[in-house]
């Protein structure tokens, strides 16, 4: 009887997780959406690169935003329910989308809200992944749950260009139709977490500000990085726009394969969550410094890295969530602070980059100044790695 109720569980676990990752997937496509569409924005538009970056900003504002709010909700009401909700909203702020493509006011506040709705999505996932399983293993399985990012990240830039060759109508719809796909699973398997005793209520642990700047210096670097990879390679004259679609994908495919890795590591060393998100933040910014310099045959393997990096990275660091939460009753506001710190690196990134580029007319400067913030900060939470 236990052995049938507990495989009845891991069953159920296994759906969740299942549809948790697909979400997240789409989540990520409708995050690079815009992104990979500036070059054209910038010329349908008749705006600068500079101008054309402030979608992103747009985006990261509004997911910047939500996060700790989302947190407090999730915690309130139930995160499954709010990942609901929350991805419903999302599509029905998305499908404005096509009316509005040749005007620059309402692309930006599209951007601002469905930032605001793709966090609370965030932060509930994860945070329904980590409520089902034992503390020991949620790494693990926050690893396995962020090779969505990757995949949405990777797939949906591919496809978004792909796409785009074809029409922009056939983009839309199909976005569309595929969302509303994850809406109905999503709706369909994602369960609220079985509720346990709390012997003791504590307060989150004020340390998590040590994560909070791992998570900062992560997104400061990758975020920017990633989201405006197509512009880097079509305006610094590395491919046509017509053929981006063939490289886009590189940056985050990595990720597909180590973000399981890195939670599985982290599980297995001395402050192994620690040392697993920073060792790769470093090689990082090291890596987005010599990207100026390489050659081109090389540049895409590069990129390639880069993905590999912040996979290795991103399931132990929000795995600490559930070490400085004081128990489950915090989980998604714990989760909220570290991708909130992230987010914020991700918002201002994006603005310096396209602001470096109108004045050097290249990513060069802009990639070396992120990096070495991105590095420096970063070093803090390296010498407080006994926490």
């Amino acid at each position: 009887m236990r052995e049938n109720i507990e495989n009845a569980r891991i069953n159920r676990f296994t759906y969740i997780l299942g549809s948790s990752i697909f979400s997240f997937s789409m989540n990520s496509t409708l995050r690079f959406f815009i992104p990979v569409l500036i070059p054209l924005l910038v010329t349908s538009l008749n705006i600068s690169v500079y101008m054309a970056s402030l979608f992103i900003t747009s985006y990261w504002i509004g997911y910047t935003v939500f996060q700790i709010p989302s947190g407090i909700i999730a915690d309130r009401i139930g995160v499954a329910r709010v990942a609901k909700l929350s991805f419903l909203l999302m599509i029905i702020v998305f499908s404005f989308f096509y009316f509005g493509k040749n005007s620059y006011p309402e692309i930006f506040i599209i951007q601002f809200f469905l930032g605001c709705f793709s966090a609370t999505v965030y932060v509930s996932d994860t945070s329904t992944i980590q409520k089902w399983i034992p503390a020991s293993g949620r790494s693990t399985f926050v690893g396995i749950y962020q090779t969505g990012f990757f995949i949405g990240a990777s797939l949906g830039e591919y496809f978004i260009l792909r796409g785009l060759n074809i029409s922009f109508k056939f983009l839309y719809v199909s976005i569309l139709v595929v969302l509303v796909i994850a809406a109905i699973i999503n709706f369909v398997f994602m369960k609220e977490p079985e509720k346990k005793k709390m012997k003791i209520r504590t307060r989150i642990n004020k340390r998590i500000f040590y994560v909070a700047m791992i998570r900062f210096s992560a997104g400061f670097l990758y975020i920017g990085f990633v989201t405006l990879f197509t512009t880097f390679i079509v305006f610094d004259h590395i491919v046509p726009y017509s053929n981006a679609y063939l490289y886009a994908w590189i940056p985050a495919v990595g990720g597909i394969i180590t973000s399981p890795v890195g939670g599985w590591i982290s599980s297995k060393i001395k402050h192994g969550k620690s040392l697993v998100s920073i060792i790769p933040v470093i090689i990082l910014g090291a890596t987005i410094i010599y990207i100026n310099y390489a050659p081109v045959a090389v540049i895409f393997g590069i990129s390639f890295l880069s993905g590999m990096l912040y996979g290795l990275y991103a399931g132990p660091s929000m795995g600490m969530a559930s070490d400085f939460s004081g128990g489950d009753h915090n989980l998604a506001s714990a989760s909220s602070i570290l991708n909130f710190s992230s987010q914020v690196g991700g918002t201002i990134s994006p603005l310096i980059i396209g602001y470096f580029f109108s004045v050097y007319g290249n990513f060069h400067m802009a990639f070396i100044i992120v990096a070495v913030i991105s590095i420096s900060i970063v070093l803090i939470p390296l010498i407080k790695i006994k926490f």
